[in-house]
């Protein structure tokens, strides 16, 4: 079996520099080494496979751990951490204690790597072989120890990490393995969130930029679907790539997915074909190649934010036709429609707060003419749904939005 490794790909060949410091917590045969040496970073392998093979019954995991860590010097600070698959093998103290162990050594932009599993959970820790271009064969090593995975959510988990926040997940792209995700953790990330994000934001995203606080808002609407999503909710957050702060999203799933839906209607324009007069157009129409999630993969809520403000009826009535293989009846569907007849050139970077609030940076209204003029029109293209939540604001800076949540009824 084999999985491509996106995040690491992203590491490599966006984000290192030379004289960068690995810390590898995987076995030295993992052979990744010899790539971040051709980068001409410093390495330093932990092996916390042979940390679970010597584990005896009835040890202390903890104390064993503090043991089998490899003393450092007081200076040393890690760039990147690499944890593969074996968090998923570690109990939850023990991953605590893993992170207050190597805090000294960690910086505010320190970098973390790790492989979740979901859905069938393997019966002990992967061998990683490299091929080529970070694709990995699963190699059954006998010697490898067998230690059944836990599943720990990916809320569960990040309550024990405690200064890195979830900055990237990668999940279901082309050559992963259908039940592994990736996430890129940052430390202390409030200081440097933009490096982290600017690097991995990729090429067809061309119109991500700084952009300036513009306001704070209250969105009622958000705040009631997170009240009542389920323990084990899957959410699809279609908003910007460039929206560095997910904490806060992420503490309402136990599994989110992120796919930047403008990005995608942007690149399509991007690449689609000029036809002759007698064809009609694609470069209004969404990328086919957009929402390809695993089949049978559904979602208890999708965030829009105001994606909708830039679509044509056409494009509204493709992306409904689209979502509607991963609604589920009471599937909660959550978008902004700020009021004007002009639009700006690109969406907003809406950002959850702890507190509740949402962050904007951005413009709202614009010089571009809106496609949908009325409510009304909007809900005509939305059949499926039925309203579960509307509210009326109007920003500090004056523009006055629409925020609504409709509800799938029928599946």
């Amino acid at each position: 079996m084999y999985h491509r490794s996106f995040g690491l790909a992203k590491l490599v060949s966006d984000m290192m520099k030379p004289g960068f410091r690995i810390l590898d917590l995987g076995a030295l045969s993992f052979g990744t080494t010899q790539a971040f040496l051709k980068q001409k970073c410093q390495c330093h392998v932990e092996d916390l496979i042979e940390y679970l093979a010597e584990l005896k019954e009835g040890e202390d995991p903890i104390a064993a751990l503090s043991e089998h860590l490899i003393p450092k010097p007081s200076n040393l600070k890690f760039d990147v951490v690499l944890c593969w698959d074996i968090l998923n093998f570690l109990e939850l103290d023990v991953i605590e204690h893993l992170i207050h162990c190597l805090a000294p050594h960690l910086k505010a932009g320190t970098v973390l790597h790790t492989m979740r599993y979901t859905g069938q959970l393997p019966e002990h820790p992967r061998r990683f072989k490299l091929l080529d271009d970070f694709c990995f064969e699963y190699v059954d090593d006998t010697s490898y120890p067998r230690i059944k995975a836990k599943g720990h959510s990916t809320v569960t988990l990040l309550k024990r990490m405690h200064r890195f926040s979830l900055c990237n997940t990668l999940m279901q792209r082309d050559g992963m393995d259908k039940n592994v995700t990736e996430h890129l953790l940052e430390y202390e990330s409030t200081t440097s969130k933009q490096r982290l994000h600017g690097s991995l934001s990729g090429s067809v995203s061309t119109y991500f930029t700084d952009q300036a606080l513009r306001d704070r808002a209250q969105f009622p609407g958000i705040v009631k679907l997170f009240k009542q999503l389920p323990d084990n909710a899957r959410l699809l957050d279609c908003g910007r790539k460039a929206a560095q702060n997910r904490d806060a999203t992420v503490r309402h799933a136990k599994e989110l997915f992120m796919e930047d839906l403008f990005a995608s209607m942007s690149w399509q324009k991007k690449i689609a074909p000029d036809h002759a007069n007698d064809a009609p157009s694609t470069k209004n129409h969404l990328s086919e190649a957009m929402l390809r999630f695993t089949n049978g993969t559904t979602f208890d809520a999708i965030l829009l934010w105001d994606f909708l403000n830039f679509c044509t009826q056409t494009q509204v009535q493709q992306l409904n036709s689209a979502l509607l293989p991963m609604l589920q009846t009471g599937t909660l569907l959550h978008f902004v429609m700020f009021k004007g007849k002009g639009r700006p050139n690109t969406p907003a970077i809406f950002e959850m707060q702890n507190n509740g609030e949402v962050t904007i940076k951005g413009d709202v209204t614009g010089n571009h003419p809106r496609d949908i003029q009325s409510t009304a029109e909007l809900m005509r293209l939305l059949p499926k749904y039925k309203l579960h939540a509307h509210h009326f604001g109007r920003l500090v800076t004056g523009e006055s939005y629409q925020e609504f949540v409709l509800q799938c009824v029928s599946q």
